[in-house]
């Protein structure tokens, strides 16, 4: 099934942007954050009272980037029952997280989730990088 595209914009690498996406049900949402020297994936959890990151995943140290200068194109997509959400840049998913597993998945899991987090990281496999290509 194919899945529902909730943000997209062409970037440069290093320069800062702010992408968010959040559920049609306004339940949950994420955001994709460059401030010019790293990028970020945050999940948030618009359900609870005072509405709150519940995990994040680092993207990409700016400095290590070598084709920052290149545009690039960043998408934000959804499951169709929206528990799914994956950053992808340039079609390749970086980050994927399923809201239904409280689980963030990432080629290089970091940062670890903190202590009193409900949400683990695990290392993102070939499976889920199949759902989003085709």
């Amino acid at each position: 099934m194919k899945p529902f595209l909730g943000a997209e914009s062409t970037i440069r690498v290093g320069v800062e942007i702010v992408l968010e996406s959040e559920s049609v049900g306004g339940e949950r949402g994420v955001v994709f954050e460059d401030d010019g020297d790293t990028g970020y994936f945050y999940a948030r959890d618009f359900s609870k009272p005072s509405p709150s990151v519940v995990d994040a995943l680092h993207v990409y140290d700016v400095a290590a980037v070598t084709d920052a200068e290149r545009p690039s194109k960043v998408k934000i997509i959804w499951s169709r029952d929206f528990m799914v959400a994956a950053l992808l840049i340039n079609q390749r998913p970086h980050v994927v997280f399923n809201f239904a597993k409280r689980c963030g998945y990432a080629m290089k899991p970091f940062p670890e989730p903190s202590e009193n987090s409900c949400w683990t990281h695990e290392v993102i496999h070939s499976d889920l990088i199949s759902l989003f290509h085709g």
